[in-house]
């Protein structure tokens, strides 16, 4: 009997087992369920890595193209250089005006560069005021009112529409005044009338690549020895000043607040200057130089004035074109 009762028995012991095995397999297919592979795991975390960086990408390109959008064809800021070339008389003129960052502008007549400092205010009428003050070795010498609009965009080309009140570039004139010679004298221009005044109206083209206007100089020579930048030492000159002389016949002369640019032409101790003015007619002046060693002696108006080699020409001249 008890033999028969073990042999009972084995069976229900191999039961037990097969349901060990069985309820393993449950248990590790449930934390297989449970538990995604590592692979999985890598997936989830680098979404969420990714996700702000793709989100913040995303919102970077859109304000870049919102601004490149808003500059290229709604910027209406002032701030530039502008050209006007115009006729009058029959002969090419040119003026420009450079609207620094830092209020500082700089006004082109022909080959002369005037410096000075410019605010925009707002007239009884409501327009826009342009107010330039240009300065001559220190001091104040012009004093300009301009009504303004910038027409146009950067993505097909602006335009800078200037209303001239003070007569920086033509005098205005009475509207009953008549005549042919004044007429033929002034640029072919639009104009408001204002009070019984006639006030011309100017477009300025946005114009970034621009070069002062120069004429080369007939017949020119050159001194190498002159070549270079002269900086003035002397006290009895009355002003600080720099004369370059370039290696392509082109001459800069800088003082404190003022330009001149144009070509020259040097030889045996003289040395010629042309200048473009504004109606574009050319002015030709000529000083005297000699050396004293490393030294250049130039006479100004009977004043001799020494000179000695530089780098640099006077510190304003940033961005001068």
């Amino acid at each position: 009997m008890e033999k028969e009762n073990t042999a009972e028995k084995l069976p229900a012991a191999d039961n037990a087992e097969n349901i060990s095995e069985e309820n393993n397999d449950i248990t590790q297919t449930d934390e297989q369920s449970v538990s995604p592979p590592a692979e999985t795991k890598d997936k989830k975390t680098r979404f969420r890595i990714y996700t702000p960086v793709i989100t913040a990408a995303v919102i970077l390109l859109a304000s870049i193209m919102f601004f490149a959008s808003w500059w290229l064809f709604f910027d209406k800021d002032i701030r530039g250089f502008w050209t006007l070339d115009f006729k009058a008389d029959n002969k090419d003129c040119s003026v420009s005006v450079d609207l620094c960052k830092d209020n500082t502008c700089y006004f082109h007549e022909g080959g002369i560069i005037y410096k000075g400092t410019y605010k925009i205010t707002e007239a009884e009428n409501g327009k826009d005021v342009l107010n330039m003050e240009l300065t001559q070795f220190g001091s104040p010498v012009m004093t300009a009112k301009f009504y303004y609009n910038v027409e146009g965009n950067n993505a097909f080309g602006k335009k800078l529409v200037l209303t001239d009140l003070s007569g920086l570039i033509f005098s205005p004139e009475k509207t009953d005044e008549t005549g042919t010679d004044t007429e033929t004298s002034k640029p072919n221009s639009d104009y408001i009338e204002e009070n019984g005044v006639r006030y011309y109206v100017y477009s300025l083209e946005n114009n970034n690549s621009y070069s002062t206007k120069t004429v080369q100089y007939e017949d020119a020579e050159k001194d190498e020895k002159l070549t270079g930048i002269w900086l003035n030492t002397s006290d009895n000159s009355g002003y600080d000043n720099t004369f370059a002389f370039n290696d392509d016949g082109t001459y800069q002369i800088t003082y404190r607040d003022l330009i001149y640019k144009g070509c020259y032409s040097a030889k045996d101790g003289k040395c010629g200057f042309n200048l473009v003015l504004l109606d574009g007619s050319e002015q030709k002046n000529e000083l005297e130089y000699s050396f004293d060693g490393e030294k250049l002696v130039i006479t100004i108006m009977d004043v001799p004035a020494d000179y000695i080699k530089t780098d640099n020409v006077l510190a304003f001249d940033n961005g001068i074109k």
